[in-house]
């Protein structure tokens, strides 16, 4: 069958159910714009730069499987390049679809706009060749066979991909053999899988003091249920690294809370550091995410168990998928009956009246742990937020967003507006902080303009208070320029009318709360907190963030 190469790269989005592109219009990718313009199957959403539109795509691509976006040669390109390298950190499967020069003008090497002016187009494919695990600049000869390959390496490992096409060949016409079909994972050695399920069955029947630490793995290829089903059939507990937040329900029976090295609670670092068996899903030990390299998990406890392999001890057992490894090694013993695992008992806390009283993040969070409900999608910025919802007990169902490892501050706004779209019939909440927002505070013209209706909460605590723990509080570096921000929105779109109030106090959080929870449009509540008020865990993770980038004996603060 014959089809336009525009036609089939969008047909091979769909296939990842992808129904929204992000981006930013420029004239090498006019015309696939224009294809998507009258096509009427995808959406195009103009986002406000390019950066802001690959945060949105990793957000859309957390809660849809997979996203996409839109850029132009070179300027584009590069703009978009350090959300991008977040996405791959962060495994979120993103394609990135740039419209180059005509295929004429970059085989003649011309001296053209968006370049450097020498003729070389080979350094933007160089630089996304660090950050992608496949690209391709498609031509008319390799279209066909490029565009499904390169998609579909987005979709099968989780990761971000880049597609050059060039602005004269997106109406022209290809042979393709067969209609679209969606990406299928690839195959185990069934052989491979029974050795590997009965090692590990092995294993565990060995062990006294297993426990599960899954990464997010768990999520990228939807394992949550057989984690759990392996959990409860074995009796074994289970915890999660700081990038799996709520991937395994918090009141699920055997979740011990959230491992981040000694900073987690006792009772589970103390079960970690004494384990004989830790099944491991992804684990990747960075120092965001272990308190700074401060988890103890035994020599020789370990098992890895990886998207397609499994490592235990000193054997390997390639071409083995964690699905079919999970559901072979529940079928192989089906005599086993673990005694039941108990739910982590729930901690309650107290919430002083709402009054006069001056607002401050103990508060704030605290009521925070009431106000988000389950099925809620919690977007939250890195700082004093991250903290504060790392240590929170999620209601069943919430789904969190955020970006520990790659950690780049302002991601979260943009994100947004992904993850509304990707699933618009739940309650979305951001939380996010004032220097962060001011990154890339323009996307809120976005929301507003496509209508999106999430409850925006920015925590105004006049600066960059994470860099002030690290190092020198009172240092002007950490300034930034003083906004009123809950007039913000209103002067981004003139049109919209959104909800928005600065609140101090606790009587006028409760009140802001009370509104934004009837509010059928977009709710913004700027949370005015003292500036060098933080979670105590944060304080700590400051700490020894300076002691691992200064040494020990450099002082913290004036």
């Amino acid at each position: 069958m014959k089809i336009t190469i525009g036609a089939f790269i969008l047909q091979q989005l769909r296939t990842l159910s992808i129904d929204r592109i992000y981006g930013v219009p420029g004239d090498y990718n006019l015309a696939l714009l224009e294809l998507i313009e009258q096509g009427g199957e995808l959406e195009f959403i103009g986002n406000c730069n390019e950066l802001n539109a690959s945060y949105a795509a990793d957000g859309y691509a957390r809660l849809k499987g997979a996203g996409a976006l839109i850029t132009t040669y070179g300027v584009g390109d590069l703009a978009a390049l350090s959300g991008i390298a977040g996405a791959y950190a962060e495994s979120a499967p993103v394609i990135c679809l740039s419209g180059t020069p005509p295929l004429h003008a970059m085989k003649n090497h011309e001296l053209l706009h968006h370049t450097l002016a020498d003729g070389n187009f080979d350094n933007v494919m160089n630089c996304f060749k660090q950050f992608t695990v496949a690209q391709a600049l498609i031509t008319p000869e390799n279209a066909a066979v490029e565009i499904p390959r390169v998609i579909s390496r987005a979709w099968t490992e989780k990761k971000p991909v880049y597609l050059q096409l060039p602005s004269d060949i997106c109406d022209v016409e290809i042979e393709i053999s067969q209609a679209a079909t969606s990406p299928q994972l690839p195959q185990s050695d069934p052989y491979n899988v029974q050795l590997a399920a009965m090692a590990l069955l092995a294993r565990i029947k060995q062990a006294q003091k297993p426990i599960i630490l899954i990464d997010q793995m768990v999520d990228r290829f939807q394992l949550q249920q057989l984690v759990v089903d392996v959990a409860h059939k074995f009796a074994i507990p289970l915890t999660n690294m700081p990038t799996a937040k709520c991937i395994i329900p918090e009141t699920t029976a055997g979740w011990m809370g959230g491992y981040s090295g000694d900073l987690s609670r006792p009772e589970l670092y103390d079960h970690m550091a004494h384990a004989d068996c830790v099944l491991t899903f992804g684990v990747r030990l960075v120092d965001s995410t272990t308190g700074y390299f401060s988890h103890h998990i035994p020599a020789g406890t370990q098992i890895d168990i990886q998207p397609f392999s499994l490592k235990l001890g000193n054997t390997s057992y390639p071409a083995v998928a964690a699905a079919d490894l999970l559901q072979a090694l529940l079928t192989l013993d089906k005599g086993i009956t673990a005694q039941p695992l108990a739910p982590l008992p729930e901690q309650k806390h107290r919430l002083a009246t709402p009054g006069e009283a001056a607002l401050d993040q103990a508060y704030f969070w605290q009521r925070m742990q009431r106000f988000i409900q389950a099925d809620d999608v919690v977007v939250v910025e890195n700082g004093t937020s991250g903290a504060a919802i790392g240590g929170m007990r999620m209601p069943e169902g919430v789904k969190v967003v955020n970006q520990p490892i790659w950690g780049s501050i302002g991601y979260t706004l943009p994100a947004l507006l992904g993850t509304l779209m990707a699933a618009p019939h739940r309650r979305h909440l951001l939380f996010i902080g004032d220097g962060s927002f001011q990154l890339t505070a323009q996307e809120v013209s976005t929301l507003l303009r496509y209508e999106q209706k999430p409850i925006i909460f920015l925590i105004n605590n006049d600066g960059y208070t994470i860099e002030r723990y690290i190092l020198w509080e009172n240092s002007s570096y950490n300034d930034i320029g003083p906004w009123d921000y809950a007039k913000l929105p209103a002067v981004l779109n003139t049109q919209a009318t959104p909800f928005c109030v600065a609140v101090e106090t606790t009587q006028q959080l409760e009140l802001a709360l009370e509104q934004a929870s009837r509010q059928d449009r977009l709710a913004f509540i700027e949370v005015k907190v003292p500036m060098m008020d933080t979670p105590p865990v944060m304080r700590e993770f400051c700490n020894r963030c300076n002691n691992f980038n200064f040494g020990l004996t450099n002082p913290r603060r004036a």
